[in-house]
């Protein structure tokens, strides 16, 4: 049995023998940090022999990881998110939104471009697996499946030379946070251009196997890893949280322009009957910013005084600009809000919806 910490060695000597002609390497993430865990993987896709396979293995803290063209405002609770300590990060690669905790493990093997398909990294995790007892198999959309219930995810990305294959893999997770944290409350009012998840049935292997680890499953992959493409294959435990090579991407991947900006053009709509006027709101952003908002009734509706116009008026001009974030809202809002009571209402209903997709 291949044992983890009977194969440490040191990181930095780690991090350049996987940038010299080696032909396999493994790393192991030392912490639970996810953007330093992502900043790691790009350095391993970026950095590696171009002919060499590369084994990654590591799990984040509660987090919830978008793919690179996701919209996190349509994909996620991100107030639920907030309340529960669950971060936001968005990955570089595309795919779905999925769940991590400390009872997910992920893995990603990096390889040449040339020698890359779909399946094989998917096929040789299902080996893995079915050497510990699980009956898995391989879907059609490369995720791995026990009993037609997915427990792993996976995602793709290609560079000029090499490939790298990533997936999560559900042990022992909070299923329960999971299904909660990836249900946007404004998903049916957001109309994106970004690539939306696939739902799917999810199981833990906990539920196949109750000796089963972090550890285990880590043991379990890079021996099936050792014999799918070339032995030996040691791991290294890097530290890439206190290593400050890692530290301009790691605060990379947590900025507001990478983990919000990034996402593609999108429609929020919603409205509202008041006393006065039934309101309908048309909020356009891209990468973040709002390009566009028209506030109006219904055309087929009596029509409201000039007044209320000029108000409609007033309040979408003050947010075209404004950062999709709920404080930067509320900024350019504050002039037309007090102007009068019906201008407080109308503002207090655009700030609420806005913030009901919005980020803590």
């Amino acid at each position: 049995m291949l044992g983890l910490l009977g194969c440490r060695r040191l990181a930095r000597r780690a991090l350049h023998e996987a940038a010299a002609p080696l032909k396999a390497h493994c790393f192991m993430a030392a912490g639970t940090d996810p953007y330093a865990n992502l900043a790691l993987e790009d350095w391993i896709l970026r950095n590696s022999d171009p002919q060499s396979y590369v084994l990654y293995l590591w799990r984040n803290r509660p987090t919830i990881v978008v793919g690179r063209n996701q919209n996190p405002w349509k994909e996620c609770d991100l107030g639920l998110m907030g309340g529960r300590g669950v971060a936001l990060a968005r990955r570089t690669s595309g795919g779905g939104a999925v769940y991590h905790d400390l009872g997910n493990s992920n893995y990603t093997v990096v390889m040449p471009r040339d020698a890359f398909t779909r399946d094989a990294c998917a096929a040789m995790v299902a080996r893995a697996l079915q050497g510990e007892g699980i009956p898995a198999s391989v879907t059609a959309r490369h995720d791995v499946a026990v009993d037609g219930l997915k427990v792993s995810g996976s995602a793709f990305k290609l560079t000029k030379q090499r490939a790298f294959h990533h997936g999560t893999m559900l042990i022992d997770a909070d299923l329960a946070r999971l299904h909660g944290c990836l249900r946007s409350p404004a998903r049916d009012a957001i109309e994106a251009k970004g690539v939306p998840s696939v739902p799917s049935r999810v199981v833990n292997l906990r539920d196949y196997s109750l000796g089963l680890d972090h550890q285990g499953f880590c043991d379990a992959v890079a021996r099936e890893f050792a014999a799918t493409f070339a032995p030996p294959a040691d791991i290294t435990v890097v530290d890439a949280e206190h290593d400050a090579r890692f530290d301009a991407e790691r605060q990379r991947l947590q900025t507001w322009a990478w983990l919000y900006g990034q996402t593609p053009e999108f429609s929020h709509r919603f409205h509202r009957c008041f006393a006065w006027a039934t309101v309908f709101a048309d909020v356009t952003a891209r990468h973040g910013l709002i390009t566009h908002a028209s506030i109006d009734t219904s055309p087929s509706a009596l029509q409201p005084p000039p007044a209320a116009r000029r108000l409609f008026a007033a309040a979408a001009a003050c947010l075209v600009g404004a950062r999709y974030h709920p404080p930067d809202i509320s900024d350019r809002l504050r002039s037309v809000r007090s102007s009068s009571p019906h201008a407080a209402e109308l503002c207090g209903w655009l700030l609420a919806n806005l913030s009901f997709a919005a980020e803590s």
